[in-house]
């Protein structure tokens, strides 16, 4: 269960910066604002957006589900929103949606027809303190837009690290997508606070070895990795996953589903926020906070196994994990990109 605080006085001090946030995605007067959240959410966020969303001029309004709307096929605490159709058909005729859900909407068709009549949708759920210290910059945007160019133009990625990973995987043509904190553009998803560039894969393409080496953090079992998790691939999928406790938890999560897809890589990228702290996790995690920063390390490897067809690959699966890797590094066609916590092409950093 998340804490948070008791008062609700809280939320007037969080209407200025959601009302910078929300400017930062293009909120104008006269456009319609909805504020998506259920009965298990952060009480204090929906009503400081509402305020803020007011303060803009916008047309704004909250919808409340109750939180057994949350999947049930899902283990606790990974469980996605799930609106009814009623609820969909008023995002799609809104202009811009706050998703502040317990669980979100991603990875849903529900969310993917939402975008597709034009409607923005902005997710926030991190404590205000993360939200504040990586508010979307400008310095972010164009970091990860960069990559993003540079990432269309690859066709084989290749990620090695100290720890013994040394894997390859082809591109192909598939499309890449990118995450910098604001949905300012009709049919944007984007999440505050992130900063992230990545890429679908050719599934079966994936050969060679993955170590998840200790510090790293894989999510949504949210933990830091205290001894390597050695996997061999075997057919584009991982295969044995040996280790300690987190192989087995790891091990034992992706294998509940009884779905190969679920052990096949989904994405693979790298983090763009400077400002991004690895540590957060342990030290707010009982706030839901650090899950958006370790996926958005500054020079920081981020792969994911399972689904990926929202993102335009084509692996269905019932459950969706990432793992962001610590010390890895990342090569794009052969010209090394990311190492060690840092972004070595000079456009890109």
């Amino acid at each position: 269960m998340l804490r948070f605080p008791l008062t609700a006085n809280v939320a007037a001090d969080l209407v200025s910066l959601f009302r910078e946030g929300l400017r930062a995605s293009c909120v104008r007067p006269g456009e319609t604002v909805i504020v998506y959240t259920d009965t298990l959410a952060n009480p204090h966020y929906p009503a400081a957006f509402l305020a803020a969303a007011k303060d803009l001029g916008a047309d704004a309004f909250q919808i409340v589900q109750p939180s057994i709307a949350l999947d049930p096929t899902k283990p606790s605490g990974s469980g996605r929103a799930a609106p009814t159709p009623v609820i969909v058909e008023a995002m799609k005729r809104a202009d811009f949606v706050v998703d502040v859900s317990t669980g979100g909407m991603l990875y849903s068709d529900a969310q993917e027809g939402v975008l597709r009549s034009g409607t923005r949708m902005l997710r926030v759920r991190e404590p205000d303190d993360t939200l504040r210290r990586m508010f979307p910059s400008e310095e972010v945007r164009r970091r990860t837009i960069a990559g993003a160019r540079f990432l269309e133009r690859a066709r084989r990625l290749r990620v090695t690290s100290e720890d013994g990973t040394d894997f390859t995987v082809e591109k192909g043509e598939r499309r890449v997508h990118w995450q910098y904190g604001m949905a300012d553009v009709a049919g944007r998803w984007d999440h505050w606070p992130t900063g992230m560039v990545g890429t679908t894969l050719l599934e079966s393409t994936l050969t060679g070895r993955l170590v998840v080496g200790r510090a790293s953090l894989f999510f949504p079992l949210e933990r830091l990795v205290g001894e390597p998790i050695v996997c061999q691939i075997e057919d584009g999928a991982l295969a044995a996953i040996e280790g300690g406790a987190d192989a087995v938890m790891l091990r034992e999560y992706l294998g509940q589903w009884g779905h190969r897809n679920a052990f096949r890589i989904a994405h693979l990228g790298w983090g763009t926020e400077h400002r991004a702290r690895w540590e957060t996790l342990a030290i707010r995690g009982a706030d839901g906070g650090g899950g958006a920063e370790a996926r958005s390390i500054y020079g920081g490897v981020l792969l994911a196994l399972g689904e990926n067809r929202d993102l335009g690959g084509e692996n269905a699966a019932p459950v969706h994990v990432d793992i962001a890797l610590r010390r890895a590094c990342l090569e794009l066609d052969g010209v090394r990109v990311v190492e060690h916590g840092k972004i070595l092409v000079p456009e890109l950093a």
